[in-house]
């Protein structure tokens, strides 16, 4: 956990110095100011200094103070990154399109696409490279609170050809840790992560349903995102 939560700053600063490509480089006062919100507990430096390999701290004679840049070495990694990105992007459609479909409204606020962008592989453009370039799947419409978006599919249809990672898990791995519970919910047909619950939800069947549906769309959802356990908490929007 602690390597993720390390993984999660490293990108966030990397984003900060990459933000402007015609000078990829930022103060030390600048992330000094932000430590609180980058969760830097012991400072911008002391953080830096644990990654040397990814960022590379100077003196700026002209500007009288350090500033941080990355190295040779994470400006190749970032740009292959990106690279591989642009060359899988009929995946990501296809994995919005999954995330979506999961969803019995058909849509999902933009702000939670927002929290999981890069561990569904999703390039930083999305906005404009995957839904504004594939507006006869996607579209964006305002929601009830200001400033806020909703991302829906144009036509909910698709989630009629996939098939669902769950298939070929069937809850096996459950079955250990669940116990009884788990060979009484099996007397219950399969409930997929892109099908619709027949039975009412108030009644035993359909909570029974509505459960059996929750533990296909956590196991859809880790199977998109490259199985991370989503331990940061980062899947909570959904």
């Amino acid at each position: 956990m602690d390597k993720y939560k390390n993984l999660v700053k490293v990108i966030a600063i990397q984003d900060l110095i990459l933000a402007n490509p015609k000078n990829p480089c930022v103060s030390i006062d600048f992330l000094s100011r932000l430590s609180q919100k980058l969760h830097l507990n012991r400072g911008a430096t002391s953080f830096l200094r644990k990654f040397p390999h990814v960022f590379c701290i100077y003196y700026d004679p002209n500007n009288s103070q350090p500033f941080c840049r990355l190295t040779d070495t994470a400006i190749e990694i970032s740009c292959q990154e990106a690279e591989a990105i642009n060359a899988s992007l009929p995946l990501v459609v296809d994995r919005l399109l999954r995330l979506l479909s999961m969803s019995t409204s058909k849509m999902l606020p933009l702000r939670a696409i927002f929290k999981v962008w890069r561990e569904l592989g999703l390039p930083d453009d999305f906005e404009e490279s995957v839904i504004a370039r594939n507006s006869d799947l996607f579209r964006l419409c305002d929601a009830h609170e200001p400033n806020t978006h909703l991302l829906t599919l144009v036509d909910g249809s698709h989630s009629n050809h996939f098939t669902a990672a769950v298939e070929n898990w069937r809850l096996l791995e459950c079955s250990r840790i669940l116990g009884p519970r788990l060979r009484n919910g099996k007397s219950m047909p399969y409930v997929g992560p892109y099908e619709e619950i027949g039975e009412k939800k108030r009644s035993k069947a359909g909570m029974m349903a509505s459960e059996k549906r929750a533990v296909a769309i956590i196991h859809e959802f880790l199977s998109l995102n490259g199985g991370e356990d989503g331990g940061s908490g980062e899947d909570q929007p959904f």
